[in-house]
């Protein structure tokens, strides 16, 4: 797949990476670049030799979120409309990728680009990774999803505060609200992702995308229609050839091998 805003990669252990390659902008998503994205998450989705993703930033930043010259060259309403509409389009593409994304956050993240990066399952991130989700401070909104991923990630009262004043976290306090997952020197960050990425890599690949559609419906559901979620999913699971590899392996006091 060839794509001129993003570099997309697969290694020999089915690890997709993904960056977004705008460094003259800080990787901001202009249309083009949002575009690629919904059409890569689309495709990747369906290609099974891609058994997890990585999404990161060129040249040592993230994003910078949603690029301003897009809008500002949008005069009508209709034209405003069609940015949100491409947009939406992403998020909802990488949302319905089944495989686990893991964010690699190299730098910055601000605006828009903080919804995309709460919308993956995993984040890492190094230690200058600053969070910016600062709509406020030109007067805009949260979008992108940012208003239904952040308050579900660290609370309403959380949300409400970072959103009205505009506050820039920095990696640590982040970290600690639970929106990244682990934090690591910048020299680190790629090495202990991939490290991860292809640990994933060696999963159940059913079982892996099971969990992870489950947690998502869970946030809808109560716990009753989650019990009858659990018995569909794991009727499946005890039917899939990876629970008998699994199972043998246990017996067998041998690692088991998910990559047949």
């Amino acid at each position: 797949m060839d794509y001129k805003n993003l570099i997309f990669e697969v290694n020999e252990k089915g690890v997709g990476v993904v960056r977004l390659n705008r460094p003259e902008t800080l990787n901001a998503f202009n249309k083009e670049m949002v575009s690629e994205c919904a059409d890569l998450f689309e495709t990747v989705n369906r290609d099974d030799g891609v058994r997890v993703i990585v999404l990161t930033g060129s040249k040592g930043a993230f994003s910078a979120g949603g690029d301003i010259n897009w809008l500002l060259a949008s005069k009508e309403p209709f034209q405003k409309k069609e940015i949100m509409d491409y947009t939406n389009h992403m998020i909802l593409a990488m949302e319905k990728v089944k495989k686990p994304i893991i964010g690699c956050i190299n730098g910055v993240v601000a605006g828009a680009a903080t919804a995309v990066v709460l919308g993956c399952d995993i984040i890492y991130a190094s230690e200058d990774a600053r969070f910016a989700p600062n709509f406020i401070h030109i007067a805009s909104v949260p979008d992108t999803g940012c208003s239904w991923f952040l308050p579900r990630k660290i609370g309403y009262h959380k949300a409400v505060e970072i959103l009205l004043t505009g506050k820039i976290l920095e990696a640590k306090e982040a970290y600690e609200m639970g929106i990244y997952n682990k934090i690591f020197p910048r020299d680190k960050l790629v090495e202990e992702t991939m490290k991860f990425a292809e640990t994933l890599s060696h999963g159940p690949r059913y079982a892996m995308q099971s969990i992870k559609a489950m947690l998502k419906m869970s946030l809808k559901n109560d716990l009753s229609t989650q019990l009858d979620i659990e018995a569909y999913y794991q009727v499946l699971a005890w039917s899939h050839s990876d629970f008998i590899e699994g199972v043998n392996a246990f017996f067998e006091k041998r690692k088991p091998n998910f990559n047949k």
